[in-house]
């Protein structure tokens, strides 16, 4: 870690501290030989692969590993291990899926939260500990580990213990999943996450940790400025005891706060009732912030609180061993809204990153922009047609794509990769931060939306590099590849002499 960074990270850690957060637990832990063999295995380009638990338990390893090298040289991976989610499992859905560590806990690190070791183990494939078991063989193969920690979209039904760390919405009732999730400013989600990197690093012989939230603040979501399409306006988030203390530290009538966010429901709701305000969509937005400034300080609670946490993940992480890579997943979302853009400002991440994947799915991100575009257009893009509000966002945001009723045939460019990725390594150019952006081999698409093809996939991974990649992270997942689509990236890695 470079003195400038040291000093950077200092100074977020500071309001870590200050929000409650203990981001450093005693000395660092000795970097042996082989954590710091590991850490640096590769000083290649990183070509990484996200990967569901059920293949890594269950197949021959070596077999899984050598198909991964040989179409597209893979040299990290990245197994989701820790999740409720059956998909990031791998499994066939349930009503009682319980899900979680698929490594083994180390209790000793999770003392301060709610959560036993029942609560955390994954108990879908037996005593096996995932970690222990590929570890090594990826190691032969030449292949890093790095875990790939992204926050679960609903609350797990099988571990109730969970319910106390996820927030409160402006109503006062805890949220159950999207758009709401675990608070960033509860003492026991932030004892768990930093108790899980600090097992992960401690315990294993890893390459890194990604940690990624795919969802975004409170006002936004009251707005319904969201790919996901239709969210709840009354589900704004957080109001928890811990988030009004800290609100209220900051000088915020939390109160005020919350009858802001009651008008902004109403607002939502008449646009999506096909209401027109008197005055407009906008002005009537913009005399929503006049009336209730609180709505952008509790905005910027949120905000800084997400960044705050990610801050003390860092530091727990650097404090077991400084060679082991620290990074997260951005959320597509943050591509096609510049309001999200704005508060997810990547040259403040990059002061404590070591790389930044930023998810740019150009094959689905058609029909993910026309999702957000409809909702944006039903709230501060009323007064236009959706056409128009979408050829507006699209300059605002600097792309050049199809037309609003062909988004969702047509996809996104490749340019929309090569341009993202270019913005985000502009945005880090003063930091040791490194973009790995995260390029589309058939992410699952909705029906009428196109599918990838190996020259499409080829063409998304050049232009990730023509924009300035220094990594590249094959995406979503393994399981979702066809063979063919993965050799497409291969054909081009190799093409640009990056493998």
């Amino acid at each position: 870690m470079n003195r400038r960074k040291f000093i950077q990270l200092g100074a977020v850690g500071a309001g870590a501290v200050a929000a409650g957060i203990d981001p450093l637990r005693g000395e660092p832990a000795p970097v042996t030989a082989a954590k710091s063999a590991a850490a640096t295995a590769n000083a290649a380009t990183t070509v990484a692969m996200p990967i569901s638990i059920a293949p890594l338990a269950t197949q021959d390893l070596d077999a899984l590993f050598s198909d991964m090298r040989e179409r597209a040289g893979v040299n990290a991976l990245f197994p989701f291990m820790y999740t409720h989610e059956t998909h990031r499992a791998g499994v066939k859905s349930t009503d009682n899926f319980h899900g979680g560590n698929y490594a083994r806990p180390h209790m000793q690190f999770y003392k301060d939260t709610p959560l036993t070791f029942a609560d955390l183990r994954a108990p879908e494939f037996g005593d096996v500990d995932i970690l222990e078991r590929i570890i090594p063989v990826a190691r032969k193969h030449g292949i890093r580990t790095f875990c790939f920690l992204l926050e679960d979209n609903a609350l797990p039904a099988a571990v109730p213990d969970w319910q106390s760390l996820y927030e409160v919405d402006h109503h006062g009732r805890r949220t159950t999943g999207h758009p709401g999730g675990p608070c960033f400013n509860n003492p026991a989600y932030q004892n768990f996450a930093l108790g899980l990197v600090e097992d992960y690093a401690r315990s294993y012989d890893i390459g890194g940790i990604m940690w990624g939230s795919e969802r975004q603040s409170g006002f936004l979501n009251t707005l319904g400025l969201s790919q996901s399409g239709g969210t709840a306006p009354d589900r704004t988030t957080c109001f928890c005891e811990f988030c009004q203390k800290k609100g209220r530290a900051r000088g915020i009538d939390v109160e005020r706060a919350r009858a802001g966010f009651n008008e902004t429901e109403l607002f939502t709701r008449a646009g999506r009732a096909g209401e027109s305000p008197r005055d407009g969509h906008f002005t009537a937005f913009w005399r929503l912030l006049l009336k209730f400034p609180e709505l952008l300080a509790w905005e910027n609670l949120w905000v800084t609180s997400r960044h705050e946490f990610q801050a003390a993940l860092y530091q727990r992480i650097k404090s077991v061993n400084p060679a082991l890579q620290a990074g997260w997943h951005v959320w597509q979302n943050v591509s096609f809204s510049p309001f999200q853009r704005a508060e997810e400002n990547l040259a403040e991440l990059a002061s404590f990153s070591d790389f930044i994947r930023p998810a740019l799915y150009n094959n689905v991100a058609g029909g993910r922009f026309a999702s957000f575009v409809k909702d944006a257009h039903e709230s501060v893009y009323g007064d236009l047609p959706p056409a128009n509000a979408c050829d507006v966002l699209l300059r605002q945001l600097g792309y050049d794509e199809a037309a609003y009723g062909e988004l969702a045939a047509t996809g996104f460019s490749a340019s929309y990769v090569e341009r993202e990725t270019r913005r985000s390594v502009t945005a880090v150019s003063r930091h040791a931060a490194q973009i790995w952006p995260g390029v589309d081999i058939d992410v699952p698409v909705e029906k009428g939306e196109p599918h990838c093809t190996p020259d499409s996939v080829a063409q998304a991974v050049k232009a990730a590099f023509s924009g300035g990649a220094q990594g590249i992270i094959l995406s979503r997942n393994y399981t979702e590849m066809k063979p063919e689509n993965l050799s497409g990236a291969g054909r081009a890695l190799a093409e640009l002499g990056v493998i």
